[in-house]
Order: C-alpha cells, then sequence, then structure tokens
C-alpha cells in the first residue's frame, strides 16, 4: 500500500527588514497626511523671503510645493495684487501667505489754513473738546467716509496689543484693517494777523493708516481784536465767513476766505 504525501502550501510573509519596511511605506489610517487632509504644512521660513514658506525643503517654492504634495499646474507663480494693497506676498497657486493686512506704519499729516482776519488775531481751536471734523481716506484699500467725523483731544481710545494710544481707532469696513489717528496736542498753533492770507500749520495728526483728506472747520474757535484784546469766543467757520463788532475797539471785525490743505510732515 502506497503512502500519499500531502504537501501544505505556506502562505507568503515577510519578515525582518523587509516587515519592517512595509510597515513604514504602508500609510497609518488613524494619521492623515497633510495633502489628504488639504492642510497647508507649516514649515520654516526660507532666509531672505520674511514671512514665506519653503514647503518641502525645495530649493524654490514650486519645488517646495511638490515636496509637500500641494503642487498643482499653475504654481509658483507670484502675484502683486495684494502685496501692492498692504497684504502679505501671494505664494505659490495664490496662496496668500499672511491672511490679515499688514501693520500700518505712522505718518504725520499738517493741516494748514489760511484766511483774511479783519482786526482779529489769536485765532485757536478753543479747549480739549473742540471738535476738529475730517473726512478720512484708508490707506490700505483707499476707501474714503462718507460723513464728517469729529476727533478731540479729551478722547482717547487704546490700541491693541498695547501698542498705545490715539484719538481715534476705526475699522475699514472693505478691507477690515484696524487704522488710527492721533492729535498732537504740541502742534496746536493759532493764526495770528502777521500770518494774513498765507498757509500756516495749525495742527498736526499722527496717522496710522488713516488719511485726513478734507477739513470742515465748525463752531469752537476763539480769536482776540488787535487793538482792544477783547475776545471773541464761539466762532463758527463753517461758512468760511465770520463777522462781528468790538465795542471797545469801535470797529468792525471779522475772518474771511477760511481755506485749508494738508501736508505731510
Amino acid at each position: 500500500m502506497r503512502t500519499r504525501t500531502v504537501r501544505r502550501r505556506r502562505l507568503p510573509f515577510t519578515t525582518g527588514r523587509k516587515a519592517a519596511a512595509a510597515a513604514v511605506a504602508r500609510p497609518s489610517r488613524a494619521e492623515p497626511s497633510h495633502a489628504t487632509m488639504g492642510v497647508r504644512p507649516r514649515l520654516p521660513p526660507r532666509q531672505g523671503q520674511g514671512g514665506g514658506e519653503d514647503l518641502g525643503g525645495g530649493s524654490s517654492c514650486q519645488e517646495g510645493m511638490r515636496g509637500a504634495g500641494l503642487c498643482w499646474e499653475g504654481a509658483g507663480r507670484q502675484s502683486s495684487y495684494w502685496e501692492g494693497r498692504g497684504w502679505g506676498k501671494v505664494g505659490c497657486a495664490g496662496a496668500v501667505d499672511a491672511l490679515s493686512p499688514a501693520t500700518p506704519s505712522p505718518q504725520k499729516i499738517a493741516l494748514q489754513l489760511k484766511a483774511t482776519l479783519e482786526n482779529v488775531t489769536n485765532l485757536r481751536p478753543l479747549g480739549e473738546d473742540f471738535r476738529w471734523y475730517l473726512k478720512m481716506k484708508c490707506g490700505n484699500c483707499g476707501e474714503i467716509s462718507e460723513k464728517w467725523q469729529y476727533i478731540r483731544l479729551m478722547d482717547t481710545v487704546a490700541l491693541k496689543g498695547g501698542r498705545g494710544s490715539a484719538s481715534m481707532v476705526q475699522k475699514c469696513k472693505l478691507c477690515a484693517r484696524e487704522n488710527s489717528i492721533e492729535i498732537l496736542s504740541s502742534t496746536i498753533k493759532s493764526y495770528n494777523a502777521e500770518d494774513n492770507e498765507k498757509f500756516k500749520t495749525i495742527v498736526e495728526f499722527e496717522c496710522r493708516g488713516l488719511e485726513p483728506i478734507d477739513f470742515q472747520p465748525q463752531a469752537g474757535f476763539a480769536a482776540e481784536g488787535v487793538e482792544s484784546g477783547t475776545v471773541f469766543s464761539d466762532i463758527n467757520l463753517q461758512e468760511k465767513d465770520w463777522t462781528d463788532y468790538d465795542e471797545k475797539a469801535q470797529e468792525s471785525v471779522g475772518i474771511y476766505e477760511v481755506t485749508h490743505q494738508f501736508v505731510k510732515c
């Protein structure tokens, strides 16, 4: 009687280094990659590129995107549009590196007044509650306020991050950047008889993103008679002209043809 030998089929398996290599190559379901999640990896910035990121350590931004598995056709193109509007540099495939507008740098702007004075001098804004009526422009996107806005010395608003204070802090409705403007009290000067029909700086503003483009003088000015010293308070220059009578000097007084201009310091 013959004995039949049955051979069992062995299942393939790997051991040693091959098994370890296979385990490393096999992606883990519990830890998805950045490419599968659509999340941009946070890597250290390249040298000389400011806030730019080297995605994957490539010699160029496009190579870095390929190394991170995030590159697609058209990557590597740069756009100067957002950079010119105060935003961060646009990197590969139009992705903006900085997600918020750049912090505005301070700029001093002077308000100069010119008028014709008749028998009065020392024309000045009166008190810390004097209202400077201005129209503002956002230095980031160019948005201009439709209505007159006033700022006063007595008003103080804290800036974010403990960066000091300002007379007004305003968030732009168009680009959402936080801008501010401050009255520099030490620069407030009077307009005198010797300044007649000449432009003279009467105040300076420290502007961080808010640029004054128009000024409307209203009530709150004061002046004095040239000879008598009579004080005229609550002068309203909204109509660009003002007249009164100095009883002590027995003569008419007035302020005419009031105009203004802004000058960057």
